[in-house]
């Protein structure tokens, strides 16, 4: 029981030693804007698929932001792709803001997308439309 202790504490010593213990920092938002800076006209369904990745990002139980990641919205307004996760700290890496470009811009016949948000937080200037 000792030896298991022991390993334990070495272990955790370890970890703070060696760096593992504190959160990665995040890198530099990425920013994008629609046509000449233009605010982008999304539409409703694209704006509700928003609001469900945000809470797919931080589930109504938590009081903070948890989750990391990306929504991509089509220059059309009626297309989107995401990437990200929900937990404080990707599993398999940090999110790209390409993959969800590259998603949106599958699901949009080839329609060119860009960031509208990192995280919970919206880059660009934006109208829902009908």
């Amino acid at each position: 029981m000792r030896f298991v202790a022991f390993a334990s504490l070495l272990l955790l010593a370890g970890c703070s030693w060696l760096g593992l213990d504190q959160p990665a920092a995040k890198p530099e938002a990425a920013t994008a804007s629609g046509p000449s800076g233009e605010k982008v006209a999304i539409t409703r369904q694209t704006w509700a698929a928003f609001v469900n990745y945000k809470y797919w990002l931080t589930p109504l139980a938590w009081t903070s932001p948890m989750g990391e990641g990306f929504f991509a919205v089509a220059k059309d307004g009626r297309s989107w792709g995401l990437t990200g996760c929900t937990a404080n700290s990707c599993m398999t890496g940090e999110p790209h803001s390409e993959d969800a470009v590259n998603i949106c811009q599958t699901r949009s016949g080839g329609v060119p997308c860009i960031v509208f948000a990192r995280d919970q937080d919206v880059i660009v200037p934006y109208d829902v439309v009908d």
